[in-house]
């Protein structure tokens, strides 16, 4: 699969199952308006587009394993959008007022990092 197939998958699956995502080039990032079920205002934001999201997706490898019935590009989708829930979860799990804030999720080589603020841009 290329970068906007992949893209296109993920915002298809962050879609399902009555969830609502949409990109906004205004905030760089796919806005989860609705995720797992959940409303959320202001949403979460997940910092990817198709380029940033094949490079991440790329960079996983060996996930065979995990998935054996899913392509490589499918398998690490999946641990993608894994990681993505236990971020959220983590972030919503979370006592203190600070954290809560914590809705720009960037991927990160151990999976997704949530922060207060939108990563700088290269």
């Amino acid at each position: 699969m290329d970068d906007e197939q992949l893209f296109d998958e993920l915002l298809r699956r962050l879609n399902s199952e009555g969830d609502s995502a949409e990109y906004s080039d205004d905030r760089s990032g796919v806005l989860l308006h609705r995720f797992q079920g959940t409303d959320h205002d202001p949403p979460f934001v997940l910092h990817v587009d198709a380029r940033t999201l094949g490079e991440h997706l790329r960079s996983m490898g060996g996930l065979r394993e995990l998935f054996p019935d899913e392509s490589p590009d499918i398998s690490a989708l999946q641990l993608f959008l894994v990681r993505v829930m236990e971020t959220v979860d983590l972030v919503l799990s979370s006592s203190g007022a600070s954290d809560s804030d914590r809705r720009h999720l960037v991927p990160v080589a151990s999976g997704v990092s949530s922060r207060t603020e939108p990563p700088v841009s290269s």
